[in-house]
């Protein structure tokens, strides 16, 4: 399923970037494309974010009252909103080069099932996702339409994740927790495809492949916004995938929901 994921955010990366190969020739290039003000932007959002996937932490700490567990403890969770995530982005905009950088933190805590086969079946789970994303990067304004633009970007990404778990129930003998923290980087490139709806609306969709530390990381970002005279406030969705694996350590999740913020331009 993530593999596929991958792939699917590979194939939308890609589309996105032929447009510019293969745009029909009555699409002209213009000095400065609806919409793109140069200047600066900073837009805090805040997003009710979900975990979908496999979390596991080490289990070298359990005590597990006889069982013996694998070097790694395993969850999976469901996909319920659960809590208050926040961004931050910043954007500078020249005539055509655009520099940014975009800051995630959410603090997730679901129920899930612990995965070690028939060995707890009848135990309860919570898993809690605490992390901080950073990304840098540099665009460029590749290719105008009449009310649209393609921008195309590359960069870094920066994670600190923890991933905690606590269980119960079934043979355990008492309440088990277990924590892990680990912290990795993956180079990221990706497309932004921005349009002006007229009348004060305007929206973006944005996908882009990381690789690096990671197996796969990826996101697809979709945004709505009305503007004012000080910004826009913006509404829309961001499904981000994270896989990242080691013997005591997973991260195999989509982090995704509804996102509400207000962009500030100077």
């Amino acid at each position: 399923m993530r593999l596929n994921g991958a792939r699917f955010a590979g194939i939308a990366v890609f589309a996105l970037a032929s447009l510019v190969v293969f745009a029909p020739t009555t699409l002209r290039a213009k000095e400065r494309a609806t919409g793109w003000q140069p200047g600066f932007t900073l837009a805090p959002y805040g997003w009710l974010a979900g975990l979908d996937g496999t979390m596991g932490s080490t289990s070298d700490d359990l005590d597990g009252g006889g069982i013996v567990f694998p070097p790694r403890f395993d969850v999976s969770t469901d996909d319920e909103w659960s809590e208050i995530g926040f961004m931050f982005y910043g954007e500078w905009r020249g005539d055509r080069w655009t520099a940014f950088f975009d800051s995630v933190w959410a603090n997730v805590s679901q129920d899930g099932d612990v995965k070690l086969g028939n060995l707890l079946p009848a135990s309860n789970a919570e898993v809690t996702f605490d992390g901080n994303i950073y990304q840098i990067g540099l665009g460029y304004r590749l290719f105008d339409w009449d009310r649209s633009f393609l921008t195309v970007y590359g960069g870094g990404r920066y994670y600190d994740i923890e991933a905690k778990i606590e269980a119960k129930g079934g043979i355990l003998p008492n309440k088990i927790e277990t924590s892990t923290t680990r912290s990795w980087s993956d180079a990221v490139f990706g497309a932004r495809w921005s349009y002006d709806f007229g009348r004060h609306w305007n929206g973006f969709v944005l996908a882009d492949y990381g690789f690096g530390d990671s197996e796969a990381v990826w996101q697809i970002f979709a945004s709505l916004g009305y503007e004012f005279s000080w910004g826009s406030i913006m509404g829309g969705y961001r499904y981000m995938n994270l896989d990242y694996e080691t013997d005591t350590y997973k991260i195999n999740l989509a982090l995704s929901g509804p996102v509400l913020g207000a962009a500030f331009s100077f």
